[in-house]
Formats: C-alpha cells, structure tokens, sequence
C-alpha cells in the first residue's frame, strides 16, 4: 500500500509472497473456516482475469490486479462480495478525495494509487477469519 502511493507501483514480491504463503497455509496447516481449495483457486483466477481486462483497459495498474488475484486467493468464495464491497467503497472513497482541489491530490488524478482500497478489506476480512 506504501509502495503504491509514493511510487505507483506493487512490488512483484508482494502477490508473490501471498502466492507462496497461501500455498504453504494449505500445505502445513489446517483450513478450518475456508472453502475448499479449488473455490480459492477459481476466486483468484477469475479476479486475475478481471484485473488483467481492466489493466489492457487502462483502468488499474498490473500490480494492483495482481495484489487484488492474490487476494481474492486469500478470501476466497465465501466472502468474495464483502471483499469487492469493500474494494468498491474504498474505491469510491479514495477517488473523491482525489477530486479535492489540493495540490497533493491533484498529482494523484491521473494515476490513483488502488493498492489503498485492495488492501485494507482483505487484512479486515482475512483478520475476522483468524480470530474467529
């Protein structure tokens, strides 16, 4: 998220650390409160493809649809619509504050930085999941 909005861009590193780390929870670890490993598969797939359109479109940047598949791999199908609410609302917010006639968002027009949406619903909905 810090990467993201003063450089304009997440580490490859990041959704790859994800990446090995999912599969090292699955590996070691029990799952107990997740769904079954394919319905993870597909959910960061599916948001892999979905963030790989926008980015030929360009409307997110390559690393936030990587950040968001290695996610939505994390969350998962059962609270895949509580992720992407959250994603879309802090979406909105971060670009309406972009719209504030202030020198230090007008920079941030032309390139909003939505590694700052993605991130805090995951750690939110993935926190929930570990205390519960």
């Amino acid at each position: 998220m810090v990467f993201d909005l003063r450089r304009r861009e997440v580490p490859n590193a990041i959704p790859l650390a994800l990446l090995g780390l999912f599969a090292l929870q699955f590996a070691v670890l029990d799952y107990r409160g997740m769904s079954p490993l394919w319905g993870h598969v597909i959910t960061g797939a599916v948001l892999f493809a979905v963030g790989f359109a926008l980015f030929l479109m360009g409307a997110l940047g390559a690393g936030d649809g990587k950040l968001m598949a290695a996610a939505g791999l994390w969350i998962g199908p059962a609270d895949i619509s509580s992720f992407l609410f959250g994603v879309g609302l802090l979406g909105l917010g971060f670009a309406l504050v972009c719209l504030l006639p202030l020198d230090a968002t007008r920079r941030l027009r032309d390139n909003i930085p939505f590694a700052v949406a993605i991130a805090p619903p995951a750690i939110a909905l993935l926190a929930q999941r570990a205390f519960s």
